[in-house]
């Protein structure tokens, strides 16, 4: 049963969502009860509710919303439809806003004695994933990955979509300014960032960092925003003198200023890097940050279940140990404690800020024995595997994609030629493996990955085993541009006969995989002379940034009219136009 404080604000809570919504009926209804169900539930996101003292939590696995009061413990769960992936407290409506990535949609939900209600639910986009909300709570700044967008939504009565920025990259982190003016936007896997002035509601500066992950950004003041991300270097191979010294890749804290230039410029400017890991010590996937009143700063490191705390300048004083794969940060009001949210422990870990250290861990509920694909999700995000916990799977193939760059990991036996990162979404029957064809199975990748990438004491046939249980429950991101109309389709079907004709179904062998169990000669050859490839997979081909198996093609087209890839002559405008419009399709 809720605690009387809690009961009393959601009563409050209640009153003010039915006069604010008095016209409207609700879109839906669900419960809070106690938890007792043993669920996986993979926390994603938290946000702290004032009037109530409590912590709101979205579960993304479980499909529930928690409600948890960190002093006393007490917990209360209700099952919604979806797939929760954020959560924003609005005051001024007393209403929970709720990303959810299944849908789409964005649910705005009051809380009631014992339940939680759905007041209105608005079509956002397809991967609909981070929110923020603007300091003076006039708008919702929501990114929908696969769409390649930013909505902005009027916080009113009856909230509403005011704009929607298309953009050239999957977002993911979105932030405001402390006044308001800029919206910064990051890219959910490699290191695309763009200002958006929003009153003009739209892109007035952009860059591309060195950059990959960006999974935190906090503003220091108008112009000044700290990121934390990863950097790779593509020519440094995965030896293990290369990752235990950082040379591999780094786990940083990076400001930027934004200095408008005009009306509708702002440039970008670095003001410089502060790693967090030291040698023989990583810091695997640094994510939340959040800045205290001290000016102290806290970042999340999700890689090695760790918290870091650094000053004012950058500088890490302490690294505390928390749950498995922290994923979001909470300052407390009164500045004395942080909440962290556990995503692979199903917990809270709640921090005191004075003396840097756990006082005490709340689990979320009941967890059911583990699985292979349960232990293998751990294996994917832990940065022990890899020598010194610099880098995890996930640093690589962030959220089973891909971070866009190239790696030279000893993949095709030797070092000096890196190879791009492939997605690893949807691949579960993408056989072979390695750009040179010679992994024969997914399992016997896990296992060379183990090896010679990671270098963290290889892994064992079970663990291998597990990663690739996980590995298979990834599904392909949605086609890139479905058809839109009889027109739309006709093209299509026009583009897949060229597709046939050209010879391309030899290599990418429709329906399934669109690749083959084969290698090729593509009329291309690495630094070490090898001349036959293994093909990618097509599915959700309009996403990639870069092709071949070096990136040397910067665009589908591309692909084509310069490197004229296995065609047997010449297409026609019309027929290369068919051609990419049916490989977008995929």
């Amino acid at each position: 049963m809720p605690t009387s404080r809690l009961f009393q604000f959601l009563l409050f809570s209640a009153l003010c969502s039915s006069t604010l919504l008095l016209a409207t009926e609700p879109v839906s209804r669900h419960t809070f009860r106690e938890p007792q169900q043993p669920l996986r539930r993979r926390p994603v996101s938290m946000c702290w509710i004032p009037e109530a003292e409590v912590l709101a939590i979205a579960n993304e696995r479980a499909s529930t919303i928690s409600l948890l009061n960190p002093t006393t413990g007490e917990l209360q769960e209700a099952e919604i439809d979806g797939s929760p992936v954020n959560l924003t407290w609005i005051d001024q409506l007393h209403q929970l806003a709720i990303v959810d990535a299944k849908t789409g949609r964005v649910l705005f939900a009051s809380l009631h004695p014992g339940e939680l209600v759905v007041q209105q639910a608005l079509e956002i986009g397809r991967g609909a994933q981070d929110a923020c909300l603007s300091p003076d709570e006039s708008l919702l700044a929501v990114s929908s990955v696969w769409d390649r967008r930013v909505s902005l939504i009027a916080v009113e009565s009856i909230p509403k979509v005011q704009s929607t920025i298309p953009l050239k990259f999957e977002p993911s982190e979105v932030c405001f300014s402390p006044d308001k003016k800029l919206l910064i936007v990051a890219d959910a896997y490699g290191g695309e960032l763009v200002v958006i002035d929003t009153k003009l509601e739209k892109v007035v500066g952009q860059t591309k960092l060195h950059a990959h992950q960006i999974r935190g950004i906090a503003f220091l003041s108008a112009d000044r925003c700290l990121l934390t991300h990863q950097i790779l270097f593509p020519d440094v191979p995965t030896t293990p003198d290369n990752i235990a010294s950082g040379r591999v890749l780094e786990n940083v804290v990076q400001e930027l200023q934004f200095i408008r230039t005009s009306e509708s410029r702002v440039d970008i400017q670095s003001l410089g890097i502060q790693e967090i890991g030291v040698p023989s010590d990583g810091a695997a996937d640094p994510g939340a940050i959040h800045i205290a009143k001290s000016s102290d700063r806290f970042v999340a490191l999700a890689g090695v279940a760790e918290v870091a705390a650094m000053n004012s300048y950058g500088v890490v004083r302490n690294r505390i140990q928390v749950g498995k794969r922290p994923v979001d940060l909470v300052i407390s009001p009164d500045q004395k404690q942080i909440y962290c949210l556990n995503n692979l422990s199903d917990s809270v870990s709640v921090i005191d800020i004075n003396r840097q250290l756990v006082t005490k861990t709340i689990p979320l509920g009941p967890q059911p024995q583990a699985t292979s694909r349960d232990r293998g999700e751990e294996l994917f995000f832990d940065g022990n595997v890899s020598r010194f916990g610099w880098y995890s799977c996930q640093s690589c193939h962030i959220d089973g994609h891909t971070n866009t760059q190239l790696a030279d990991t000893f993949g095709d036996g030797n070092s000096g030629a890196p190879k791009r990162v492939p997605s690893l979404l949807g691949g579960r029957d993408d056989n072979p493996w390695a750009w040179n064809g010679t992994m024969r199975s997914l399992h016997d990748q896990v296992l060379l990955s183990g090896d010679s990438t990671m270098r963290g004491g290889g892994l064992s046939a079970r663990q291998a085993n597990d990663l690739v249980a996980f590995l298979h429950t990834l599904e392909h991101p949605p086609p890139f541009r479905p058809a839109q109309d009889e027109q739309d389709k006709r093209l299509i079907a026009q583009g897949l006969e060229v597709f046939t004709s050209q010879g391309c179904a030899e290599c990418h062998v429709p329906p399934l995989t669109y690749t083959s169990d084969s290698t090729y000669d593509v009329g291309l050859e690495d630094e070490h002379g090898l001349k036959k490839f293994n093909p990618p997979s097509l599915n959700a081909v309009g996403y990639r940034r870069s092709f071949f198996h070096d990136s040397r093609a910067k665009s589908l087209p591309e692909v084509f009219t310069h490197y004229g890839h296995q065609l047997d002559d010449s297409l026609s405008d019309q027929h290369l136009k068919a051609l990419l419009r049916f490989l977008q399709s995929l």
